[in-house]
């Protein structure tokens, strides 16, 4: 007589194929009696978690098989992540404990508050950069007209020294005050572009400039070196940091999406995929904007920026790389063209 021995793969089975009988019965999908009679029995004996019953498992696996197949894309893991409520745990649990009181929870709502919360941070840092960014790049353009008139106002006045005029002559007194004027406008945008450059220099303090020797020079000079400055941070900020800001923001819309409608249909499994899928997206929207495909895009998307693009392809990274996969085939095609026009010939 064989020794009956419990499977823990066989006894686990048992307890996800009452899980599904429970939502097939919940969302009334019609199963075979034979079927559920066959786990129920499984579940209430306990015999057929015997190794050595041999006819009653494989009853129950084609059971189990049949049950799953019937409440597909349902699955035990996602009734369990999205029904079975555990105790938080965690640091980051005790505070929320405190604050909202000892509430057990589903992975599926926890999944929903990390990236709830994560989309959060994306977007405050995303605002906060995108109104940093237009002010500097309003505060050069406006530095860039100053600069101009400045220009122009000095080539008159080289003007009308040439012309020998006295210096009390209405169009000398004339030119004197609008330069007075200038130099004040002038002296506004340099301390508004140096506390503009105040923030980003205070992330990289290897090359903030000194203030004295600035103070030393001239408005004018100090306004062209200032906004030189802001230019390339500008740039730095618009190519690389935003892209990627849009395309994590995509990327979590996209998440988001995606667990509340795996929620909606008990589809949502643990997984660290939603993770990865950020990240992807990140890279997504920054190597659109490395590309630049917001200015020689043809089409429908001629009249996107580059961040709606960047944002478009986190949230949509699959299109993305099929066309990149699209890309790569094209250029390999023609590479193994040319090799096999170039081969011997017999």
């Amino acid at each position: 007589m064989m020794t009956s021995h419990r499977d823990p793969v066989l006894a686990g089975a048992i307890g996800e194929a009452r899980l599904l009988l429970a939502y097939a019965a919940e969302n009334g999908i019609a199963l075979d009696p034979a079927l559920v009679a066959t786990i129920v029995g499984a579940q209430l004996s306990g015999d057929p978690a015997s190794a050595d019953d041999v006819d009653a498992q494989a009853r129950f696996w084609l059971a189990f098989a049949a049950v799953a197949r019937a409440v597909h894309p349902v699955s035990a893991d996602s009734i369990a992540a999205t029904m079975t409520r555990h105790e938080r745990r965690g640091f980051a649990a005790g505070l929320l404990d405190r604050l909202l009181g000892n509430k057990p929870t589903s992975h599926a709502e926890r999944s929903i508050y990390r990236f709830s919360l994560l989309s959060f941070v994306v977007l405050v840092c995303l605002l906060a950069t995108q109104m940093y960014w237009v002010i500097g790049a309003r505060l050069e353009a406006q530095s860039g007209q100053l600069i101009g008139q400045a220009e122009a106002l000095s080539g008159q006045m080289l003007n009308l020294r040439k012309a020998r005029l006295a210096d009390d002559a209405p169009e000398v007194l004339q030119l004197e005050a609008a330069g007075e004027q200038l130099d004040l406008e002038l002296a506004i945008r340099v301390d508004a572009l140096d506390r503009w450059n105040d923030v980003w220099q205070a992330l990289l303090p290897g090359i903030r400039r000194d203030h004295d020797d600035a103070a030393a020079a001239s408005p004018f000079t100090t306004l062209r070196k200032a906004r030189l400055e802001a230019g390339l941070a500008k740039e730095c900020i618009e190519l690389y940091l935003l892209p990627l800001l849009y395309g994590l923001l995509g990327s979590c819309l996209h998440v988001l999406r995606s667990l509340s409608a795996g929620i909606e249909r008990r589809t949502h499994v643990p997984s660290r995929l939603y993770q990865v899928r950020i990240y992807t997206g990140g890279l997504a929207g920054l190597v659109v904007g490395w590309f630049g495909l917001g200015g020689e895009a043809a089409g429908s998307l001629a009249s996107l920026t580059p961040f709606a693009l960047a944002f478009l392809a986190g949230y949509s990274v699959e299109v993305l790389f099929a066309f990149m996969d699209r890309l790569v085939a094209v250029f390999a095609g023609r590479r193994d063209a040319a090799g096999s026009e170039a081969g011997p010939r017999r």
